[in-house]
């Protein structure tokens, strides 16, 4: 990769890197320059839902120095990653993640690993490659002959005892889980009701010598106000299907159904499911206020549900995401609660998971 410098000298150098038997540096650079000018006759192609040409790519011929180093540090890591990912694909137990399609990917930074306890890592990473010494896995492992749940004598793996145990149900410990989180949701939703939805704003734009354009008064310009689900909403209301929040309006407790956040003209209901089931628990939600939806509809309301999904591992359903970005809720203050979501059900499913062989369960 030295070739590319700027450098006479620097660029004649070719050190000698030792490495594994498995992975060679000069292989994965001639590898990745090779698929660098392929992907470049190939040209652009889109691989999300984002429009064509709402991205920019980088070509190999177009670049020199330093960017064509980074491109090709770039394609090593990404080649790198995606065969890890085949790998996880073939192994149905450790690679079931691979199968999460609608959670958020999950970051963790070295500053994040550093301050974390240590059974609060091993539990996170082994309850995600399915590495928890349940009894169905001690029985896998050699080193116990009964898989059952002591509980309710269940097969105990580590999906039934964080979401499926019908003794931890009745004890209502995935009822505790589901408020924690709910709390929490809750409180985020309400801070948005402090914040400014405007649904016209006014701005005087000056424009200067060198065509630089500047808002007096600091006020954002229509054109860039990004329309969120309550923008025009000042006196909204938040209630919760907790003790200490708001009751549910009128409207909404003459029927059955009990939705566990109401927001003016919006209804939230929230899930902890196991991350494997997401898309099933998000279906769910949909269909059982379908009815309530077109009742209120009928009655002249503008009603919406949003179902969302927090993992019981921690991993946040992208439908959270999509809350908190349709009540404007973003940036650095949606990543925080995104966060903060992940964290409490992470920290509730190691309490649950800790108890695992408890018969009578007592929450403080």
């Amino acid at each position: 990769m030295l070739e590319e410098s700027d450098d006479p000298v620097v660029k004649t150098v070719q050190p000698s890197l030792k490495t594994g038997r498995k992975w060679k540096v000069t292989e994965a650079v001639d590898e990745a320059k090779e698929c660098l000018k392929m992907k470049e006759v190939i040209g652009q192609t889109q691989t999300d839902r984002r429009g064509l040409g709402s991205t920019t790519a980088k070509w190999w011929s177009k670049t020199e120095g330093k960017e064509k180093r980074y491109m090709i540090i770039d394609e090593i890591r990404n080649k790198e990653d995606s065969t890890r990912v085949q790998k996880a694909v073939q192994q149905p137990q450790q690679g079931q993640w691979t199968n999460w399609d609608t959670a958020i990917q999950r970051s963790l930074t070295w500053n994040d690993i550093w301050h974390m306890a240590p059974l609060r890592i091993s539990f996170l990473i082994r309850s995600v490659y399915d590495l928890l010494p349940s009894n169905a896995n001690l029985v896998r492992w050699g080193k116990k002959d009964d898989p059952t749940c002591p509980l309710c004598q269940g097969r105990q793996t580590t999906e039934h005892v964080l979401s499926s145990c019908k003794v931890a149900l009745s004890q209502g410990l995935y009822t505790w889980r589901h408020n924690r989180v709910l709390q929490e949701l809750a409180s985020v939703i309400s801070t948005a009701k402090g914040e400014i939805h405007p649904s016209s704003t006014s701005s005087t734009v000056f424009t200067t010598e060198g065509g630089v354009k500047k808002w007096h008064g600091g006020s954002i310009p229509l054109n860039t106000h990004r329309k969120g689900l309550l923008d025009g909403c000042d006196d909204w209301v938040v209630s919760a299907d907790l003790p200490e929040w708001e009751r549910h309006p009128d409207v909404i407790r003459k029927s059955a159904l009990r939705p566990d956040t109401v927001i003016h003209s919006a209804s939230t209901q929230l899930t902890v499911p196991y991350e494997s089931r997401m898309e099933e628990a998000h279906a769910f939600k949909e269909g059982k206020y379908l009815n309530l939806t077109k009742e209120l509809k009928k009655d002249g309301y503008e009603a919406k549900v949003m179902p969302v999904e927090i993992g019981a591992r921690g991993f946040v359903g992208s439908s959270a995401y999509g809350l908190l970005s349709k009540l404007s809720i973003g940036g650095n203050k949606r990543t925080k609660a995104l966060r903060l979501l992940a964290e409490t059900a992470e920290n509730s499913s190691r309490w649950i998971w800790s108890r695992r062989n408890e018969s009578l369960l007592h929450k403080e």
